[in-house]
Formats: C-alpha cells, sequence, structure tokens
C-alpha cells in the first residue's frame, strides 16, 4: 500500500507545530530550572490535567533522579497533584507540618524522587485550575515565605503562557 503524503500547507503546520511544541518545552524546562535554582531545591515538576480523561501527569521535570514520575497519572482528588487542583489551594509539606514523615507516604512522586519537602501549587490557565507546579528537596527543610512566593509567581507565569497548559488539557 503507498503512502499518500500530506500536502506542502498541512507539512509546514506540522512543523511549525513541532517546533512550537520544542519550544514549550525549552521554556518549561528553564523554568522548572530556575524554580529549583532560587529556592535551593532538589526537583521541580509540572503536572498537567487532560480534560479529555480527567487524567493527571506530572509531564515536564527537572532534577528528577529515575523515570518513575512518567507511570505516575492520577485524578483530581486523588494524589498530591490531584488533591491541589481539587482544593484549588497550595499544599506545604516541609518541617514546619506535623507529622511530615506519615503524610509523604501518602505521595508516590515524594517516595520515587525521596523529596523530604515540597510545595505545591495551581498552575490556572483562563482562570481554572490545569496543573501544578511541585518543588521538592531530597533534605529536611523548612519553605521561607520568600521561597513560597517566588513559586507563586511562577505558577502564574507558566499559567500565563497561552500554550503551555492548552496543549495539554485543551
Amino acid at each position: 500500500m503507498r503512502e499518500v503524503s500530506k500536502p506542502l500547507g498541512q507539512r509546514m503546520v506540522s512543523s511549525q507545530g513541532e517546533k512550537n511544541m520544542e519550544q514549550l518545552n525549552v521554556y518549561i524546562n528553564e523554568q522548572l530550572n530556575e524554580i529549583r535554582h532560587k529556592t535551593s531545591s532538589d526537583f521541580s515538576a509540572l503536572a498537567c490535567l487532560y480534560k479529555e480523561s480527567f487524567a493527571i501527569q506530572w509531564t515536564y521535570v527537572s532534577g528528577n533522579h529515575n523515570e518513575r514520575y512518567k507511570s505516575m497519572q492520577g485524578r483530581p482528588g486523588k494524589g498530591l497533584a490531584g488533591l491541589v487542583i481539587r482544593a484549588d489551594r497550595l499544599m506545604i509539606l516541609d518541617d514546619s507540618v506535623l507529622d511530615l514523615q506519615t503524610k509523604r507516604l501518602e505521595y508516590p512522586i515524594m517516595l520515587a524522587e525521596n523529596l523530604q519537602a515540597a510545595v505545591a501549587v495551581p498552575v490556572k490557565f483562563n482562570g481554572q485550575t490545569r496543573g501544578v507546579l511541585l518543588t521538592g528537596s531530597r533534605t529536611r527543610k523548612i519553605y521561607t515565605e520568600q521561597d513560597i512566593n517566588w513559586i507563586l509567581q511562577m505558577a502564574s507565569k507558566i499559567g500565563s503562557t497561552n500554550q503551555t497548559l492548552n496543549q495539554q488539557s485543551g
């Protein structure tokens, strides 16, 4: 069977779409690296909510020690990202939280990456929560108010990037 090639215009659109996706990946990875650097953290990730299936997937990561995040899929209300999306508010899991060691056992991403502290914040696109920005440390720590404000600002910046969550959850 002979494969029918696409008209030139469609190939250019596809190529442009791939280029935009590559630029998006580079942009998000730069933001995640900056968050890690500014907050003295080891790990940063963006989970996206897919509207069609209501699945939540860790789509972009920086500072990961393994690839287990790729197989983690949640739903609103389940897991760290799911709780942040459902509650639409930030979650802090650091040494300021009582019984932290028990709580961190409830979240597979914290176990997979051996995170001892984390801050997870909602990422909004067009006024709706479409993702979660997670920043974590493999050593015990307390995130400062300055760290948390920085993470919130970065979540807003990532969410305001037109394509970031629209392509994942559109």
